[in-house]
């Protein structure tokens, strides 16, 4: 069947898949290289204490986000986009926990900064970093169900200008000499103005039968999920960083700048394909058909990066950071080995919120996370250097893969077989 002769339905979600992903890696992965501007910049103008008090109070913020987040978000893009809830219902009804999982987020940033942040922080900095959190745990809802009802391309646009504008503001104010909070007041303005765009498209109503719980019991499991897999790749910094050395660390700190960069990538592709997939869910067959497309081009594109990686680990290790880091060589080896399943895992990531298997991603993200902690340790006291480290989270990565495949095996089958899928919400 071609795709002119396929319903109505199964070419919107193929398309929506398509423009979805498209415009998620657009916006996000061009925003991130945009923002290497800003950096730049404040590297070059300002002193070691502004950079160290921004680069902090941010990045606190955007972990604790990660870690606090109850995956309502996420949930109530699934139901909008596959047409089981209203767009200004389910978003109504994840407003209640997603305020509920930033104002924790805001709590945990104070209390890192205050019992084990740099002392230089100031008040008026951090204020503006909760502000920030508050403000950003609603745009990422707002954008979750934007996409959701398709509008993918104009959220895409809305994150990349915004993006845009954050950097050419934010370079003015710090030519012009202004300090950490100056610059965290227009991160927070940009984060307010995206809100307010967001909310004028699309305001939250009271639906009869739309109920937070709905959406709250589906997103522990995704929360948990998430946050485990955070905890996975995060976990070779803290062993690396208990059991070797100095040395050690900072060569594994420097290999995997490029393994973030592979995380990002594939994260960007996994949201970005949420919308498509959900709605071509409740079709057996076309979601099997998009399903092992993606998977595909998922494989394709790991294997790519693994095997240019591998090839030209020295190079893009001494070029960019030096020819005393040439160490880090084989364990960026092995990082471009990681993409693998790294990419895979978080396209099939979205296929189980997708097809509500909820209770499989968890204990997927749960098994690879142990694996990969066991790893680590285990090789770390057998040889303590960066490249224990990195293979350590690539073994997790593996395992995690392999699970998440097995619970997609019905995909695989020549011929549909509806019983085989599972139903939504178990």
């Amino acid at each position: 069947m071609t795709l002119t002769d396929a319903p109505i339905a199964e070419q919107d979600g193929r398309r929506l898949a398509k423009v979805g992903l498209a415009a998620a890696m657009v916006s996000r992965l061009m925003g991130r290289l945009v923002g290497i501007v800003l950096v730049i910049v404040l590297a070059r103008q300002t002193g070691a204490e502004t950079v160290a008090v921004y680069g902090y109070l941010l990045g606190t913020a955007t972990l604790v986000t990660m870690l606090t987040d109850l995956g309502v978000a996420s949930v109530a893009g699934r139901e909008v986009a596959a047409g089981r809830m209203p767009a200004d219902g389910a978003l109504r009804a994840a407003l209640g926990p997603q305020v509920v999982s930033v104002v924790a987020a805001a709590a945990a940033t104070v209390l890192l900064t205050v019992v084990w942040g740099p002392a230089e922080v100031p008040g008026s900095a951090l204020a503006l970093t909760v502000l920030f959190v508050l403000a950003g745990g609603l745009v990422n809802l707002w954008a979750e169900v934007l996409r959701a009802t398709g509008r993918v391309l104009l959220e895409g646009a809305l994150q990349f200008g915004s993006a845009v504008a954050l950097v050419a503001v934010g370079s003015v104010v710090i030519i012009a000499g202004g300090s950490a909070t100056d610059l965290l007041l227009v991160v927070l303005l940009k984060e307010v103005a995206v809100l307010l765009v967001g909310v004028a498209l699309l305001r939250p109503r009271r639906r009869e039968g739309v109920l937070a719980r709905e959406l709250l019991t589906q997103g522990l499991w995704m929360a948990v999920a998430s946050t485990a897999v955070i905890l996975l790749w995060r976990q070779g910094t803290l062993v690396v960083g208990a059991a070797g050395s100095v040395g050690a660390l900072a060569t594994f700190v420097v290999a995997t700048r490029f393994f973030d960069a592979g995380v990002t990538v594939a994260h960007t592709a996994g949201f970005g394909l949420v919308p498509g997939l959900s709605a071509l869910a409740a079709d057996p067959v076309a979601f099997r058909r998009a399903a092992r497309h993606y998977l595909k081009l998922a494989a394709l594109a790991g294997l790519a990066i693994a095997l240019v990686g591998w090839l030209v680990a020295g190079p893009i290790t001494t070029i960019p950071f030096g020819e005393r880091w040439a160490d880090a060589v084989p364990a960026v080896r092995v990082v471009a080995l990681s993409a693998l399943p790294i990419l895979v895992s978080y396209v099939a990531f979205t296929m189980f919120l997708a097809r509500g298997q909820m209770r499989w991603l968890t204990g997927s993200a749960v098994g690879g996370t142990v694996a990969g902690i066991g790893a680590t340790i285990a090789l770390m006291a057998w040889r303590p250097d960066a490249l224990s480290g990195v293979l350590g989270t690539t073994i997790g990565a593996t395992v995690l893969v392999v699970l998440l495949l097995v619970g997609l095996r019905d995909l695989f089958r020549s011929a549909p077989d509806d019983a085989a899928q599972v139903s939504r919400g178990s």
